[in-house]
């Protein structure tokens, strides 16, 4: 989404960066491309000499296909993830207690989850980053020091925050000094750029050691007998077993009073551990490292020109397998908050809305996280035996789990804050394609009526100021600037639209609905409020 020139403020050429990314993980690539593709300078510091060839998360849905969709390398990620089908939970024995299917219809236009092995996933990322001419990534760039600046007459903005003409000084390692409009800290769960602004973190209440094992079948080896993903309700062991993608497994074992985590490494007793699935001779272990579970999120995402985003603003335990998927949420939600702001389009008080939005949602994961995880490491035999019991008798599926952002969308609306559907459209009789291909990435106004003379004024604003997009659904040819007459295929976007009471939905470039209005009078008041919201200049 380019809304503007990036040289709004004359003074960036006295920087090296309008943004500094400190993590070169999914995260802070995502970040990256995103704003590269924007037309920003970024500069991205990593510690490491290179990129962490070894896999971490394994697990991401139909949400984060669609951020990476909007970057066109959705194809190229396809080919690298496999679709998951099933959560499964088990007996001791390994017979099935419930099977959650996978397998329903997720509003992003994608499957509903995917599996992947995460060394495989960056390369695409990189890719994608090393494509824009805007972004330079340093390895071996460790920041040890960090200062914020406020502007040439050393006013802070509202409540503290930097003005706009503030920046950020980061130190490396070597003596090298790295200066940016905006900081962001996606270096992960022990964050220097966290530390360094000393922003404190709330501990949630979960912690566990589990030894993770991920394991490389060879080739031609008999196919596995495991579940999809699987978690083993044993209270003697609490276990998880299941994909990373079509090549990789992963087992985690919990570790219960008396281990010693030192032994549990050891590959004597990795090999007795995963006896019961693969031997020896049918693949290779890969990785086996003990992990610290923990929940823990920090008190602001946002200090001064500094932003933290995934590892380094939340932790959960991974038994919803969402952990990266919230950072790469934060990252499209960064995004275009820092495009505005970059842009000129709005003051940086926007940023204030970056943790209102996206730390409730992240707690809310945490939450059911956690939920799980007491489930799943129940290791006292009666009450783990009552928890299977009550799980057998269970009728019916519990609805999939995906709570709304915490701000940035109007009150008391229906479908506000809420992920939004994305349709099957085309424009001009062409051939019918997901809806972000046909308008691209920005803020979009979905109407089932035709705008009048008032609202085609305000959306001719917006368009000039944001990059707004209007389409009408339903409609040929549609006069007034910006807007859009598109045909769709199925009725999955005016059943959305009509089922909620509406005739428009108003949806942000992170796919969260911002608003909706019930009449074609209330648009020019929704547009009007966005314009509010987003203190545009």
């Amino acid at each position: 989404m380019q809304l503007a020139d990036a040289d709004a403020d004359a003074d960036t050429d006295a920087v090296d960066a309008d943004v500094l990314i400190v993590g070169y993980g999914p995260v802070g690539q995502t970040l990256a491309a995103l704003l590269g593709a924007s037309g920003h300078r970024v500069v991205v510091c990593e510690r490491r000499t290179g990129r962490y060839e070894t896999p971490r998360a394994g697990h991401f849905d139909h949400e984060i296909m669609r951020v990476f969709q909007s970057l066109g390398i959705a194809d190229e990620v396809r080919r690298i993830a496999e679709p998951a089908r099933a959560y499964a939970f088990l007996d001791p024995d390994g017979s099935v207690i419930s099977r959650l299917p996978r397998d329903w219809a997720a509003p992003s236009g994608w499957d509903a989850s995917y599996h992947f092995y995460q060394p495989e996933l960056e390369e695409v990322l990189d890719a994608a980053v090393r494509g824009s001419a805007t972004v330079d990534v340093r390895f071996g760039a460790e920041v040890v020091d960090l200062r914020q600046e406020d502007g040439r007459d050393g006013r802070g903005g509202r409540d503290g925050q930097d003005g706009q003409d503030g920046h950020v000084a980061v130190t490396l390692a070597d003596g090298r000094v790295v200066t940016a409009r905006f900081a962001v800290g996606a270096d992960g769960a022990n964050s220097a750029v966290r530390r360094l602004c000393g922003v404190p973190t709330e501990d949630l209440g979960f912690r566990g050691d589990w030894l993770v094992v991920d394991v490389r079948p060879w080739p031609g080896a008999p196919d596995l007998d495991i579940p999809d993903t699987g978690q083993v309700l044993d209270p003697a062991r609490p276990n998880h077993m299941g994909r990373v993608a079509q090549r990789y497994f992963r087992w985690e074992f919990m570790l219960v009073e008396g281990d010693d985590p030192a032994e549990m490494v050891r590959p004597e007793r990795v090999r007795e551990l995963l006896s019961p699935w693969i031997g020896p001779d049918e693949g290779e272990v890969i990785r086996q490292t003990v992990y610290r579970f923990r929940s823990l999120v920090a008190d602001t995402f946002r200090h001064r020109s500094v932003l933290l985003a995934g590892d380094a603003a939340h932790v959960m335990p991974p038994f919803l397998g969402q952990g990266m998927s919230s950072g790469v949420r934060d990252a499209a939600t960064l995004a275009w908050m820092l495009d505005l702001v970059l842009s000129g389009a709005a003051g940086p008080e926007l940023l204030d809305l970056y943790t209102l939005s996206r730390k409730p949602q992240v707690i809310a994961y945490i939450g059911e996280s956690v939920r799980v995880g007491n489930v799943v490491c129940e290791t006292d035999p009666v009450r783990a035996a009552r928890r299977r019991a009550e799980m057998r008798s269970a009728t019916g599926l519990p609805p999939p789990f995906q709570p709304p952002v915490g701000a940035g969308f109007r009150d008391g609306q229906p479908l506000a804050g809420h992920l939004a559907v994305q349709p099957l459209l085309r424009t001009g009789g062409g051939k019918a394609e997901r809806s972000d291909d046909v308008l691209g990435r920005g803020f979009t106004l979905f109407s089932l009526v035709a705008p009048d003379a008032a609202t085609a004024a305000a959306l001719s604003d917006l368009e000039r100021a944001i990059g707004l997009r209007s389409v009408v659904v339903g409609a040929g040819e549609v006069e007034g600037a910006g807007v859009e007459g598109v045909e769709e295929e199925g009725e999955a976007l005016r059943g959305w639209i009509e089922e909620s009471g509406a005739v428009a939905v108003l949806v942000r470039p992170d796919f969260y609905v911002y608003g909706t209005a019930a009449g074609p009078s209330e648009v020019v008041d929704l547009l009007a409020s966005l314009r509010t919201d987003l203190s545009l200049v």
